[in-house]
C-alpha cells in the first residue's frame, strides 16, 4: 500500500511539474486596421436632412405658407458647436398674392451653426439650437434661428423643433418687404 501511495504522490508531483512548463498559445492580434467608433468622436464630419414647413402669421394682410427641405454638411467642433454650409428647396403656397412673381420656388443657400444646449453624453435627448444666414434665389436675404430637441445618441439624431423665418423679397406692389413664418423643422442629422 505504502508504494501505490508513494507512486501516487510521485506521478502527481510529476504532473504539476510538467503542467508549469506549459506552453500556452494565445491569440494573435488582427491584422486588419484598428476599429474606429466614429459615433463617440467628439469632432469630424457631419451631415443632416431637414423638412420644414410653415406659415406666416400677419394680422392685417394675407398670409403665405411654405415647405422646405435641406441638406447641410459640415465640420463637428464639439458637441456644443458645429458649422457648416447648406443647401435646399422651397416651395411657396398663396405665392401670387403675395411675393412679386408667379414662380413657386426657391432655392436657399446657406450657412449654418448649430450644437447642443447641454452634453449629450448620458442623455437620449438634449435641446438643441441652430441658425441659418444666407440667401434665397429670385429673393434676397433670409435667416433662421431654431431651437429644439434631439433624439438618439451623439451622432445620429433625429430633431424637431420651432424655427422662425425672416426674409425680404419684392411683394406684389413691387416694394420690397421683410416677411416673416414661424414653422416646424422636422430633421436627421448624422
Amino acid at each position: 500500500m505504502r508504494k501505490i501511495v508513494s507512486l501516487l504522490l510521485l506521478l502527481m508531483v510529476a504532473l504539476s511539474i510538467s503542467a508549469q512548463y506549459r506552453d500556452v498559445k494565445l491569440p494573435e492580434a488582427p491584422k486588419k486596421s484598428n476599429y474606429r467608433n466614429y459615433e463617440m468622436e467628439n469632432s469630424g464630419f457631419w451631415c443632416a436632412v431637414d423638412a420644414e414647413g410653415g406659415s406666416s402669421v400677419m394680422v392685417d394682410s394675407r398670409n403665405m405658407q411654405y415647405t422646405a427641405l435641406s441638406f447641410t454638411g459640415g465640420y463637428r467642433i464639439s458637441e456644443y458647436l458645429r458649422l457648416g454650409a447648406g443647401i435646399g428647396v422651397r416651395y411657396y403656397v398663396n405665392n401670387a398674392e403675395i411675393r412679386d412673381t408667379n414662380n413657386k420656388f426657391g432655392v436657399p443657400i446657406f450657412a449654418n451653426a448649430r450644437g447642443n444646449f447641454i452634453s449629450a453624453y448620458d442623455r437620449g435627448s438634449v435641446p438643441f439650437w441652430s441658425v441659418n444666414i444666407g440667401g434665397i434665389t429670385n429673393e434676397g436675404f433670409f435667416a433662421s434661428p431654431t431651437i429644439g430637441y434631439s433624439f438618439g445618441g451623439l451622432r445620429n439624431n433625429f430633431q424637431i423643433g420651432i424655427c422662425y423665418t425672416i426674409t425680404n423679397f419684392k411683394n406684389y406692389e413691387k416694394v420690397d418687404k421683410y416677411f416673416s413664418y414661424f414653422g416646424l423643422k422636422l430633421g436627421y442629422e448624422f
